[in-house]
C-alpha cells in the first residue's frame, strides 16, 4: 500500500459557497512554509478500524506491509483484497503468492501463480509447459545450415574431434560389420575404431583413414580430444589394456579414458588415466581452451542421473585434481554426455534431460548479462526429435560438426557438417525514467534492484541525474523491478518476458513517505485517492464515494486547523443554469456529509458549484462524448484555504 498520497477526490459535486481570489490568495502566501505531513498507511489503517473498508484500502495497506517484509500481515490484507469481485491488477496475484510461500502455504501460492500467469499471458509457468518449452527452443532455432559430413557410411560414425584446423578424428565401425544398438553410456556397439579425415575447403570431410599405432585394438575405440599442439590424444575405449579385459566386480566391462602420443605418426604409448575405475564408465573426453582441465562422462557415485558431466584439473607435473561434478546447473535425472569446450570456453553438451526435442539434444553453457551460467538449447536443425550431440565447432570460421542418428533406419549415427550462420544471443535492455508522481520531477540516484520471477536478486544499479537508466537483461524470461529512494515509498514492477534485442521502457513514479500539504494545495493531486464520480443529473453520495469522503475527513480529524474549499463541477449536457444549481447541489451534499458524518466544524469547510464553466477535456455543447468521458467532468476538488 501507498504511503504517499494524492488525493484525487474528483466528486461531481458543484456548489461552494463564494469567496473572493485575493483573499484566498492573501491567505496563501500569508501561511507559504507551513506543512502538514500525512503518512498515508496510517490514513488507512485508522479508516479501515472505523468500519471504512474497499477493494482499493486492502489493496494499499497489503502492499505497505509486503514491500516492508511484514508478508503474514499482508497475506491477511490481499486475501481481504480478492474477496472482492472486481478485478484487480495481476501483480497482486504475484505479491499474494509471495506472502503464501513465505508462511508456507505452498498449494495455495501454486494456484495464485496459475492464475498470475494465466492473467499475463503465460500460461503453464512456473512449471514451463510443453508448449512453453518449445517456445523457448525455437528462440535458438534457424541459426544453422547443415550438410551431410561427406564421409558416412552404413555404420554408424559419430563422436569427431579436430586435428588441428585441416584434420577430424572420428569414430566408425566401418570395418567390422558386427552391430549392435547404442546405448545411453554408448558401449554395446563393438569393434569402433578411430579414423581421420581431412577438412575440405566447403568444410566437409574427405580421404578417411584407420588411425596409426596401438591407438585402435579389438573392442571399442572413441569420441577422442586432441591437444593443441598435436602430440596428445585423450580418447574412450573398454576397460581394456596391454591385453588384459578388465571388469567390476558384478562382470561389467566399463569404459575408460585413455592417453596416447603422437610418435612420427602413430598413436603409441596408452596410457590410463587415474580418473577411472573398474566399477563405473568414464567416457568422452574434453579439454577446456587452456587445456589445464578435462571434462568427461561418467556414471560414478553421486551421478545425479545415468550420466553425468565431471572436471579434473590436469596439474603441470601430469597429475590429476580432484574429480568435480559440474552441479544441479548442468546434470539431471537423465543423461548428461559429449562435452566439448569451445576456444571461447563455451561448454557444449548432449542431454535428454534438459528440455528438448526427443532424444539426446546438443546444449550450450553461456554467461547472461547478469554473469550467470545459463543452459541453452541450440534449436533446429542442429537439433532433431532423434539423437544429437558430438557438437564441436571451429569459431574462428564458424564451421563444425555433429552426430545424429536422424532418419536412419538402423539408427546408426552420422556425422552432419554445418554453419553458424549467427551465435546465440541472450541480450535485451530494460530502460526507463524514475520520477516523483506529483512533481514528475526527475529521481536521479534512486536505488534499483532486478530480481527474478522468484525474487532471487540479480542485478543493483541506479538512476543517472536525469533520472533514466538502462541495464541488460536476459531475454524471454520474466523480471521484478524494485525502486527505493530515501523519503519515498517502495514501488515494485513486475516485467513480463522481452523479446532478443528488444528495448523495454518504462515510467515509474513514486510516491512520497509523508505527503507534505500547505495552504493552496489541491487534495485531489496530494491524496492519490481514487477519483469519485456523481450520477448523471444526481446530487447525492454514491455508497463507494463515502470511502473516499472519509479519508478526506481523517485527514481533517487528524489536523483541526486544515480549512477547505470544495469545488464542484458538471458535465455539459443541460442548460447553463441547470448545471450551476446542480453544481451547487453537489457542492452542498458533499459539504453536509463532511460536517455531518465526520464531525467537522461547518466553518472549516466552504464551497462553490462551477457547473460546465471549467470541463477538463473538449466535451463542451454539442460535441459527442461517450458516457466515460462526460463523467470526468462531473468531479469535485478539495483546495486547502488554510492550515
Amino acid at each position: 500500500m501507498r504511503k504517499y498520497i494524492r488525493i484525487t477526490i474528483l466528486f461531481i459535486i458543484a456548489a461552494q459557497m463564494a469567496f473572493a481570489q485575493e483573499a484566498r490568495k492573501e491567505r496563501a502566501d500569508k501561511n507559504y512554509g507551513k506543512f502538514a505531513y500525512i503518512k498515508a498507511s496510517e490514513l488507512y489503517e485508522r479508516l479501515v478500524e472505523k468500519g471504512y473498508e474497499s477493494q482499493d484500502l486492502f489493496a494499499r495497506l497489503a502492499d505497505a506491509c509486503y514491500f516492508n517484509a511484514r508478508y503474514s500481515e499482508a497475506l491477511l490484507r490481499y486475501e481481504k483484497m480478492l474477496s472482492y469481485d472486481t478485478k484487480v491488477r495481476p501483480v497482486y496475484y504475484y505479491r499474494y503468492a509471495q506472502c503464501l510461500k513465505a508462511e508456507g502455504e505452498y498449494e495455495k501460492a501454486e494456484q495464485a501463480l496459475t492464475e498470475f500467469y494465466t492473467l499475463i499471458g503465460q500460461p503453464g509457468r512456473p512449471e514451463v509447459s510443453l508448449t512453453g518449452q518449445l517456445a523457448d527452443i525455437e528462440h535458438f532455432s534457424g541459426r544453422y545450415a547443415i550438410a551431410d559430413a561427406g564421409i558416412n557410411t552404413e555404420y554408424a560414425d559419430f563422436g569427431s574431434a579436430y586435428r588441428g584446423k585441416d584434420k577430424l578424428i572420428f569414430a566408425s565401425a566401418r570395418d567390422t560389420g558386427i552391430f549392435v544398438q547404442r546405448t545411453h553410456v554408448w558401449n554395446k556397439q563393438p569393434f569402433l575404431k578411430l579414423y581421420e579425415a581431412d577438412i575440405n575447403e566447403d568444410g566437409k570431410l574427405e580421404n578417411p583413414v584407420k588411425l596409426k599405432g596401438e591407438v585402435n585394438r579389438k573392442f571399442h575405440q572413441s569420441t577422442p580430444i586432441v591437444t593443441h599442439d598435436g602430440k596428445t590424444m585423450y580418447f574412450t575405449r573398454n576397460n581394456f589394456l596391454r591385453g588384459k579385459y578388465g571388469k567390476s566386480e558384478n562382470g561389467t566391462n566399463h569404459l575408460k579414458i585413455y592417453k596416447a602420443t603422437n610418435n612420427e605418426g602413430k598413436w603409441e604409448d596408452i596410457e590410463e588415466l587415474p580418473i577411472n575405475d573398474d566399477e563405473f564408465s568414464t567416457a568422452h573426453p574434453a579439454l577446456d581452451p587452456d587445456e589445464k582441465m578435462l571434462y568427461f562422462v561418467s556414471d560414478r557415485n553421486g551421478t545425479r542421473g545415468k550420466s553425468d558431466l565431471f572436471a579434473a584439473e590436469i596439474r603441470p607435473d601430469g597429475s590429476f585434481g580432484p574429480v568435480l561434478n559440474l552441479g544441479d546447473k548442468i546434470n539431471t535425472r537423465g543423461r548428461e554426455t559429449f562435452p566439448f569446450v569451445s576456444d571461447s570456453g563455451i561448454l557444449y553438451f548432449a542431454s535428454d534431460g534438459h528440455p528438448g526435442l526427443g532424444g539426446l539434444d546438443v546444449f550450450a553453457v553461456h554467461k547472461d548479462a547478469f554473469g550467470n551460467d545459463r543452459v541453452i538449447n541450440l534449436g533446429k536443425p542442429v537439433n532433431s526429435p532423434a539423437d544429437d550431440f558430438g557438437y564441436v565447432i571451429d569459431e574462428a570460421g564458424k564451421k563444425g560438426f555433429f552426430s545424429s542418428n536422424r532418419g536412419e533406419k538402423t539408427a546408426f549415427d552420422n556425422i552432419y557438417a554445418f554453419t553458424e550462420n549467427r551465435p546465440v544471443s541472450l541480450v535485451a535492455e530494460l530502460c526507463g525514467h524514475v520520477r516523483d508522481s506529483i512533481t514528475k520531477e526527475p529521481l536521479a540516484g534512486t536505488q534499483l534492484t532486478l530480481y527474478d520471477e522468484n525474487k532471487k536478486e540479480l542485478k543493483n544499479f541506479r538512476t543517472d541525474a536525469s533520472g533514466n537508466f538502462c541495464t541488460e537483461v536476459v531475454p524471454y524470461e520474466n523480471y521484478v523491478l524494485r525502486s527505493e529512494k530515501e523519503e519515498y515509498q517502495v514501488h515494485e514492477e513486475f516485467v513480463a518476458r522481452l523479446d532478443h534485442k528488444e528495448k523495454r521502457e518504462l515510467l515509474i513514479e513514486l510516491n512520497r513517505e509523508d505527503i507534505k500539504v500547505t495552504t493552496g494545495d489541491d487534495l485531489t493531486t496530494k491524496l492519490g485517492l481514487k477519483p469519485i464520480y456523481f450520477d448523471f443529473d444526481k446530487h447525492s453520495i454514491r455508497e463507494i464515494s463515502k470511502i473516499e469522503l472519509g479519508k478526506v475527513i481523517e485527514v481533517m480529524q487528524q489536523y483541526p486547523g486544515i480549512a477547505i474549499d470544495v469545488r464542484s463541477h458538471t458535465d455539459s449536457r443541460g442548460s447553463d443554469q441547470y448545471n450551476m444549481q446542480l453544481s451547487e447541489n453537489r457542492a452542498r451534499a458533499t459539504m453536509d456529509y463532511i460536517i455531518n458524518v465526520g464531525g467537522i466544524a461547518p466553518g472549516r469547510i466552504s464551497g462553490k458549484g462551477y457547473g460546465e464553466s471549467q470541463l477538463v477535456n473538449d466535451c463542451s455543447d454539442g460535441v459527442k462524448c461517450s458516457e466515460e468521458a462526460h463523467q470526468l467532468n462531473r468531479r469535485s476538488e478539495f483546495i486547502i484555504l488554510k492550515m
